[in-house]
């Protein structure tokens, strides 16, 4: 399908359908396409971009093709009007034009009332907008609304079609960096399945994998106020801070400290960002730099993000090496490299297995 020059890939109906969110299957299929040509990622982004930009999407497009057509008929009827004054007079040719015209123009108004009506036949209004990461894979892309985002690896993010117009609000599960226009009149609102996150123009990282348990919005410019959920109260924070919310299960908390013969190292709260001591950089955004970094963290939470990052699935066999606590900063480092480095920190073995890696003492 990425053999199509520009205008057919427009106007190809699961294109349309993967860019607008409107059928599952075509997202998955685009998105499985994009993945095996990269070469082509960045131009079909653009694509998408431009399509979502237009008014109505496809309505529009197919639309423009229409208008296009009638437009090209004019042009035909014009000059079989001109060389028929060669053969008849100036008076007959003179009623015949304005009429030709006028015909021509009632049907491009039929066009679009016809691509713009709800009748049967016409395409459906879009749905909700879906922007989505596999894992090993970031994006950057502007909303509507003038806002950047990035999303980090094996992230969704959805927008309804109207965003910007009456509100903004956004759903995310996994991890994005949000540098937001200032709109006091319409709140930016990212939601998760723990907490609302309200802006009115700020910078900052929300992290809500919602397998994950993990819930954690990092503060870098501005100020941001917290809604949670469950708990039915709010949380300000202020630039440099966090806050985090896990959702451990009991037997999971358990079980690890029980392995581990002591408490499982869990923060949870308002807590400041961490800087790295290697570089001096914000922890929690380094991924936006490309770089992997941990500072202190669970060995779990440090898989987790190795999966992610490199694309590869992690067992550990020994529930005892859990509540390990790592630091490290990487940049362009191999699976290999990164594991061997954190072997010097505290010791363990693994093996690799195609795309799996079996962790153990």
């Amino acid at each position: 399908m990425l053999h199509q020059n520009d205008e057919k890939l427009l106007a190809d109906e699961s294109f349309i359908n993967y860019c607008l969110g409107l059928n599952g299957a075509d997202v998955l299929k685009w998105e499985e396409l994009i993945r095996d040509n990269p070469a082509e990622a960045s131009h079909i982004e653009e694509l998408r971009l431009l399509l979502l930009l237009t008014s109505r999407g496809i309505q529009n497009i197919e639309l423009k093709n229409q208008i296009a057509e009638l437009e090209r008929r004019i042009d035909v009827s014009a000059e079989d009007a001109v060389t028929a004054t060669k053969a008849v007079s100036g008076t007959r040719f003179v009623k015949w034009a304005p009429m030709a015209a006028a015909a021509c123009f009632v049907l491009i108004i039929g066009a679009a009332i016809f691509f713009r009506s709800g009748t049967t036949g016409a395409l459906p209004v879009p749905g909700p907008l879906l922007y989505a990461t596999q894992p090993a894979q970031k994006k950057s892309f502007i909303l509507p609304d003038g806002s950047n985002v990035i999303l980090n690896a094996d992230s969704k993010l959805s927008i309804d079609a109207d965003f910007g117009q009456k509100d903004r609000k956004l759903h995310l599960d996994g991890e994005a960096f949000f540098d937001v226009v200032h709109n006091a009149s319409k709140p930016f609102i990212v939601q998760t399945s723990r907490m609302d996150i309200k802006v009115l123009g700020t910078a900052f990282n929300v992290k809500a994998y919602k397998a994950d348990g993990l819930f954690e919005t990092s503060l870098i410019r501005g100020s941001v106020e917290l809604s949670l959920t469950k708990e039915h109260r709010t949380v300000t924070l202020h630039p440099k801070e966090k806050y985090v919310l896990r959702e451990m299960k009991p037997e999971i908390v358990k079980a690890v400290e029980s392995a581990a013969g002591g408490k499982m190292h869990v923060e949870s709260g308002v807590l400041p960002v961490k800087i790295s001591r290697i570089d001096t950089s914000i922890v929690e955004v380094s991924w936006t730099d490309n770089k992997i970094a941990f500072m202190d963290e669970p060995f779990e939470e440090v898989l987790k993000k190795l999966e992610r990052w490199y694309g590869v699935r992690i067992i550990v066999e020994d529930a005892s090496l859990m509540n390990n606590l790592y630091t490290g900063s990487f940049r362009n480092e191999s699976i290999d490299d990164v594991l061997s480095a954190l072997q010097f920190s505290k010791s363990f073995t693994y093996k690799k297995q195609d795309n799996v890696i079996i962790i153990s003492k």
